[in-house]
């Protein structure tokens, strides 16, 4: 059993870019903690930001469910959505506290080029603090804790020369489950042109992934620190 802990920019990024290796680490026992950055509230075309937020965080705990994570182990961060800045101390800090408390031996964070703006801001943030956590500096955070392993998940943009491919094909059923769950991001609710990644869209990049190697899917990562893959 080992402890994971998955930082997420925005509610259903974490099943888009890993929900098929998140019921991998479930079904082997692990304890996996997913942690919102922000909770998405001006994801979309409702204009109360606090009513979106609501629903968002009801998706994501739904949405963890179906891939075997409680939900006691699902946590909002409260971040401003749109206003990530991993140069601020008590952004950092949010995130320093959470990665001591959770003390994963592997973290996925969004990989450094993600496209959007909020998803490369956030693996600043994540990474500054997944520099940090092993030092006794920041004493209030927590207790010191070196995090070995760190995978970088993609949800945007493809990441380029991917090193470590996890087949999820067993877990494509699940994954889609929890991409369902999040009814708020479907076009049906924000609107004609927007993205589809409810239900078996947000499968797409996996599905590519599968096709350009060795055929199911596949969910790509870009690894940034290495002690052992489980």
């Amino acid at each position: 059993m080992i402890r994971v802990l998955i930082l997420a920019t925005h509610p259903n990024d974490e099943i888009i870019g890993a929900g098929g290796s998140l019921a991998h680490h479930t079904d082997a026992g692990d304890e996996v903690t997913i942690a919102h950055i922000t909770d998405g509230e001006r994801g979309g075309s409702d204009s109360d930001p606090e009513a979106l937020r609501g629903r968002r965080n009801r998706e994501a705990v739904a949405a963890a469910a179906a891939v075997g994570v409680p939900a006691d182990r699902v946590r909002f961060l409260r971040l401003p959505d749109g206003g990530i800045d991993p140069y601020d101390v008590e952004q950092f800090m949010t995130v320093l506290t959470e990665l001591r408390a959770s003390r994963p031996e592997l973290l996925y964070v969004p990989h450094p080029h993600d496209g959007a703006f909020d998803h490369e801001a956030a693996f600043a943030l994540a990474w500054r603090a997944a520099g940090m956590s092993g030092s006794s500096n920041f004493g209030n955070c927590g207790p010191a804790h070196w995090v070995p392993t760190v995978l970088g998940y993609e949800v945007w943009q493809p990441i380029r020369s991917p090193a470590f491919l996890r087949d999820v094909t067993p877990y494509t059923d699940r994954k889609i489950t929890a991409l369902t769950c999040y009814e708020s991001q479907s076009p049906a609710v924000k609107g004609a042109g927007q993205s589809s990644q409810v239900g078996t869209g947000g499968t797409a990049l996996s599905a590519w992934r599968g096709v350009t190697t060795t055929g199911g899917f596949r969910e790509a990562f870009d690894v940034l620190r290495l002690g052992a893959l489980p």
